[in-house]
């Protein structure tokens, strides 16, 4: 936010008596640098470079961050032809392997979500399956901590 807006923000926030809560929920709203380096940090974990026999990654990883929320969501599709058990098998093996534990999500047909500290902050991976042959895999946090199953 630029200086000059700051302030006028600031003094019409005061004269309409809405005050300094107000103004601190403006002033940090939104996603910034710490929720980019966040992007960063989960865009670059191992578990997008494991992946069954036979998916090839669709298009680039994705990632966006929530401006009300603040979380950051990471994301690649695979298409893998007959995507369903056998890659929800893999990535329970790998996500196990690697420390993750199940989340209290309730898992259905569709994918399943599971929960790991990294950094001190609580991520969460999800793995779905959208159509017999596509299935994404999910990573999501915030700065704080903690994301979306």
């Amino acid at each position: 936010m630029k200086p000059l807006a700051v302030v006028v923000l600031f003094a019409v926030l005061g004269v309409t008596g809405i005050g300094v809560g107000a103004f601190s929920f403006f002033a940090s709203h939104g996603c910034g640098s710490g929720e980019d380096r966040l992007a960063q940090s989960l865009a670059a974990h191992g578990i997008f470079a494991q992946r069954p026999s036979g998916a090839r990654p669709q298009g680039e990883r994705t990632a966006i961050c929530d401006v009300d929320d603040r979380i950051v969501d990471v994301e690649q599709v695979y298409r893998l032809p007959d995507a369903g058990k056998d890659v929800f098998d893999f990535y329970r093996e790998v996500a196990v392997r690697d420390g993750w534990e199940p989340s209290s999500e309730e898992e259905d047909a569709s994918g399943f979500c599971f929960t790991k500290a990294i950094a001190d902050k609580d991520v969460d991976l999800s793995v779905s399956v959208d159509k017999p042959d596509m299935f994404y895999v999910r990573m999501s946090s915030s700065v704080d901590g903690g994301g979306w199953c």
